[in-house]
């Protein structure tokens, strides 16, 4: 049974809108789930999940469970038409605690995250439950549900729309998506029982056809091939056509085949994400080429930025900042990663003689300089998590030129065997860089921050006054902030560097510039 009201209505049962459920249920916040579809789809579809991924799945205690049902990426090779590799990636540092790279099966996922939201909120989640209406009034918004039983009306406090691509909700408000559509379709074949068992990506950067051939669990394995012109969806599906696109990769064997389909790659962003009380988020708000496997990890840094948020203004009387801060924050890095995306599309997988030129001679050009082809080719110019703007403090005019705020915190391994996360809590946080630092703690007597917890950790660099990394070259970044303070956001990001002195006004003013 539907209940007449809840904190927050999530619209979509994908690993976006799940994992916004599961966070919210973490921060005490009453949510409800609602997938139009009678069940949870049984296809893969997203393959990569990425470290900062794993990241939030820690905050709700499923990453330990999950990630063993995971592939731990080990790099990617970039193949020429002579076979040969013309580049190689590794597998690179655990920066935030987890791989880079980890290869999912997509329905492993959702299950995992329905199961966790299911066994902490019973009858939370509904499937089968289309929202066909939602009309905001002052104090939530109305929102009408057909279900099999019937149509239903709930007031939400908030909505967030985690309805895909083809967003309703997003269409009922009349929001534009805005940029491009790829002129090229791609064939996408998931297989089980490959031969192929490298844990590495191969992209096959062919003048004939471009590929790709990506590891997945269970023995599995994702081919993508580039649609060429002439060549209809139809014909592309068929067995006889995709048996000879397999030949030189893996025999044709039909009951390996787990999905077959063709995919419109699209680099689009919607014109605005909020609407009043009701919130755009994952592909209903950006949609990004694959090239990077940053689909459903955006969704899920989408998801981790909101939820918190959503938990603070339902805990207090100030929501616009809050409110706001969630596409200023959200928009810049969505926009950085559908670029990136483009740019390995267009760099590393050229689709005509003239793209293919160009590249050549690139990286011909770069041969006396490795450090620089390597930045290119290894896509080195990944924008680290950061934000530009948002609910921070002084992350433009920070004090120190290495400054943390306004990015995402490293995550080391401490000396107690433990991730950081772990000490961290699932609220905000107060990271004390050295003993001198920690001594302020003694005279703070705010243990809340936004209507949730704030942590204490003692971080040492030397001795044993407080908790070290395992790993000192793990925990450089924090030398930079010694004697000082870092506030930690539930997200994992750091919001201000406070010398002991100013603890106490430094939270007050972060008080006030959220709102409240």
């Amino acid at each position: 049974m539907l209940p007449n009201r809840t904190s927050v209505l999530i619209i979509g049962a994908g690993p976006c809108g799940l994992t916004l459920a599961n966070l919210l249920q973490v921060y005490g916040v009453e949510a409800l789930v609602l997938e139009r579809e009678a069940q949870p789809l049984n296809l893969p579809r997203a393959i990569v999940l990425d470290d900062e991924g794993l990241r939030s799945l820690q905050i709700f205690g499923l990453a330990a469970g999950y990630q063993p049902q995971t592939l731990q990426g080990t790099g990617s090779l970039y193949i020429g038409d002579d076979g040969v590799a013309f580049a190689e990636t590794g597998a690179g540092p655990q920066t935030y605690g987890f791989p880079k790279r980890s290869f999912i099966h997509q329905p492993d996922l959702e299950r995992a995250l329905a199961e966790a939201f299911g066994s902490a909120c019973p009858g939370r989640l509904q499937f089968g439950a289309e929202v066909t209406g939602a009309v905001q009034t002052g104090q939530g918004v109305e929102v009408t549900v057909q279900t099999a039983e019937g149509v239903r009306r709930i007031v939400a406090d908030y909505v967030v729309a985690c309805d895909g691509g083809r967003s309703p909700m997003r269409e009922r408000l009349g929001i534009a998506m805005e940029g491009e559509t790829y002129a090229q379709d791609w064939i996408v074949l998931d297989s089980l029982n490959d031969p192929d068992q490298d844990p590495r990506s191969k992209f096959f950067c062919s003048s004939a056809r471009p590929a790709v051939s990506v590891p997945a669990p269970r023995g599995g394995r994702r081919y993508e091939f580039m649609l060429l012109p002439g060549e209809t969806r139809e014909e592309a599906l068929s067995t006889p056509f995709l048996r000879s696109l397999l030949a030189p990769y893996r025999p044709w064997r039909e009951e390996d085949v787990l999905r077959r389909t063709v995919y419109t790659f699209h680099a689009r962003m919607a014109a605005r994400w909020r609407e009043g009380r009701i919130f755009l988020a994952g592909d209903a708000a950006h949609l990004t080429p694959p090239f990077a496997g940053q689909g459903m990890n955006a969704g899920l840094r989408d998801a981790t930025n909101l939820a918190w948020k959503l938990a603070a203004m339902l805990k207090t009387e100030a929501p616009e900042a809050l409110a706001a801060s969630y596409e200023a924050e959200r928009r810049g890095p969505a926009e950085d990663m559908i670029r990136l995306a483009v740019a390995m599309g267009s760099i590393v997988m050229p689709s005509n003689a003239a793209g293919r030129h160009f590249r050549d001679l690139l990286l011909q050009a770069l041969q006396p300089f490795p450090a620089v082809r390597d930045y290119l080719i290894q896509m080195r110019f990944k924008p680290r998590p950061r934000y530009q703007a948002g609910l921070l403090m002084a992350a433009q005019t920070a004090e120190l030129e290495a400054s943390l705020v306004g990015e995402m915190i490293p995550q080391p391994v401490l000396s107690d065997g433990r991730l950081l996360d772990a000490h961290l809590g699932a609220g905000f946080a107060l990271l004390a860089v050295g003993a001198e630092a920690a001594a302020a703690f003694e005279a703070l007597s705010r243990t809340t921050l936004a209507g949730l917890p704030l942590a204490q950790i003692r971080l040492s660099q030397r001795g044993s006054d407080g908790l070290r990394a395992s790993d000192p070259m793990a925990a450089r970044p924090f030398a930079t902030h010694r004697g000082q303070i870092l506030l930690i956001r539930p997200d994992r990001y750091c919001a201000a560097a406070f010398w002991p002195e100013d603890l106490a006004t430094g939270l007050a003013d972060y008080a006030r510039l959220c709102g409240f």
